[in-house]
């Protein structure tokens, strides 16, 4: 009797729970929630839109008129009466935040970019004046996680992606370094800042530089930054013959490239050839022929190849290019001094010293030029190669005529330059 009396009483209750469901509305979803919300807030500001209108226009005039105190008391108003819409937003927490800044007040400014980044993350302008809060604030660390955060925001700026890997090599953050210059290498792939960037971090990993210019290299042969690289690895590493096949293929598709014939003139030099030196220098002349620096290295290119009638030809080329260049005097004392060297015993005769005397002339016109590099050259060929007194009194009547002297050595006889004999 007893469990038939709980049944009953069990079903009755189930009975009344189904009634009471029924009768209840049912339950809105996140959606329709977020709906009604929104209606309720057109409303409010619809009804209020007088005052949005009256506190937004004080609070952009005070803004302006940099009133910051006012223009937040008007800013403020705005969110007592809801009128902050997400258009309005796009401005509200900018310049709440700004005013705050202003007023040195850091961390409020702070709490108002931050709340309009939570509703607002693709307002770029929050993100910069954001950042550059951080910035006065001085706290490194907080700068480059919002830098990390805003590209996660816009992960297209390529140029705030290249930021925060150069600041990773700063925070030796190296890892993370070499991951976001690979990432960006994929859409920049001639970037040398870039590569750059991984290669210091392969670097300070203790990882392999050369293998990963090398890879770079050959996965993409036609690119020329990095052929570029790659020589500058062979030719630190000593492997100038290599460099050069990869120097020459460079000009096989860019056969202008100035640059890479420079480079190639001095791969050779460092090997020796100097006649593959002079040949390459020729090219670049013809190339480039108001270079005046090319004059210079081919006059030192035909010094180093022993033929110094033609070092002698380029450098007057050099003083006839740009006479008030103190340096193509200079070169053209390196010649005579060459000369003179090439010409003299273990001891300079007199002969010699009149040659030196001439690239003493030469370096001294030099350093009035504003050369002042010939100044340690001017001093040396004064005390030891120059023709002192005594050299004049034992030479003077055999040498000087009208007042000049010329050397008399038969490796001399090609020179037509004579030297100002001092007064007897």
């Amino acid at each position: 009797m007893k469990l038939k009396v709980v049944s009953i009483i069990t079903m009755g209750i189930m009975l009344f729970t189904m009634v009471l469901s029924a009768c209840m509305p049912p339950q809105a979803t996140a959606e329709e929630l977020a709906a009604m919300e929104k209606a309720r807030k057109d409303s409010v500001r619809k009804a209020n839109s007088r005052y949005c209108m009256k506190h937004l226009s004080f609070a952009t005039e005070y803004y302006k008129n940099k009133a910051y105190p006012d223009a937040l008391y008007n800013y403020k108003k705005l969110f007592e009466y809801e009128c902050v819409d997400e258009q309005m937003a796009q401005n509200v927490y900018v310049y709440m935040g700004n005013s705050y800044r202003e007023m040195d007040h850091l961390d409020t400014a702070m709490i108002y970019y931050e709340e309009g980044l939570s509703i607002i993350p693709q307002n770029k302008y929050l993100w910069e004046n954001k950042l550059f809060t951080l910035k006065m604030m001085d706290d490194d660390d907080l700068v480059l996680q919002a830098k990390v955060d805003m590209y996660a925001a816009f992960p297209q700026d390529s140029v705030l992606g290249e930021e925060i890997a150069e600041d990773y090599i700063t925070f030796s953050m190296y890892a993370e370094a070499k991951t976001m210059a690979e990432h960006l290498l994929t859409t920049n792939p001639d970037s040398k800042n870039l590569r750059n960037i991984v290669r210091e971090s392969i670097e300070a990993q203790g990882g392999d530089v050369r293998g990963f210019v090398e890879e770079e290299y050959k996965n993409n042969p036609g690119n020329i930054s990095n052929a570029q690289d790659y020589v500058r690895v062979l030719r630190d590493a000593g492997e100038n013959d290599t460099a050069i096949k990869v120097l020459e293929g460079i000009l096989t598709i860019s056969p202008g490239m100035t640059n890479i014939m420079k480079d190639l003139v001095e791969a050779y030099r460092e090997l020796g050839q100097t006649k593959t030196v002079i040949s390459w220098l020729k090219k670049l002349n013809t190339a480039n022929p108001e270079d005046v620096r090319i004059y210079f290295d081919m006059t030192q290119a035909y010094i180093e190849d022993g033929q110094l009638k033609s070092a002698m030809s380029w450098a007057g080329k050099a003083i006839k290019m740009d006479s008030q260049n103190g340096q193509t005097y200079a070169n053209r004392a390196s010649v005579y001094e060459a000369v003179g060297m090439a010409c003299a015993g273990s001891v300079p005769d007199f002969d010699d010293k009149l040659v030196f005397m001439m690239a003493y002339e030469d370096y001294k016109t030099a350093k009035a030029k504003g050369y002042f590099k010939a100044t340690n050259k001017i001093d040396f060929l004064k005390e030891a190669r120059i023709p002192q007194s005594g050299d004049w009194f034992f030479n003077r009547d055999e040498y000087v005529k009208a007042g000049k002297a010329k050397p008399k050595k038969e490796c001399y006889t090609w020179l037509k330059r004579s030297v100002t004999a001092p007064k007897a």
